[in-house]
């Protein structure tokens, strides 16, 4: 089974927006399709994301909902212990903690739609991918 850290700008619009790529990855992550790798400093930047005043009031998001949301991330993927924290790897600094978890949970695949992220195309032999591409790998297996 391929084995996917998806990034936290992805996660947060498969929760706010019904239709897309996003929503897609969510919805194939639920029915098994693949393994997805989380780790708690993502768990946490989506709760804290989900919790922007802007974002709750745009999405009328419900507290009972959010934390349906974090609870499933956290108890229904596989949850790396954090342990292994990169430094320098990805353009953005805030995104090392996507590779890190990504190296440290073994995964296949960074899912992002970080475009400077995207670019650099692969480490250690993970492949990063929009979700768009992620979808399009997980209907060739």
């Amino acid at each position: 089974m391929l084995r996917a850290v998806v990034d936290t700008n992805v996660l947060v619009s498969s929760f706010i927006s019904p239709l897309g790529s996003p929503r897609e990855i969510e919805r194939r992550w639920r029915n098994r399709e693949f393994m997805l790798i989380t780790s708690p400093a993502i768990i946490k930047e989506v709760n804290r994301v989900l919790h922007l005043p802007r974002i709750q009031q745009k999405y009328h998001l419900t507290e009972s909902d959010i934390q349906a949301f974090v609870l499933a991330l956290a108890h229904q993927a596989y949850c790396v212990a954090g342990r292994l924290a990169l430094n320098d790897v990805a353009p953005d600094p805030c995104d090392d903690k996507i590779i890190s978890c990504a190296v440290e949970g073994k995964a296949d695949f960074i899912v992002t739609s970080d475009r400077r992220l995207r670019e650099l195309g692969e480490y250690q032999g993970i492949r990063i991918v929009s979700a768009e591409s992620f979808i399009g790998i997980l209907e060739q297996t």
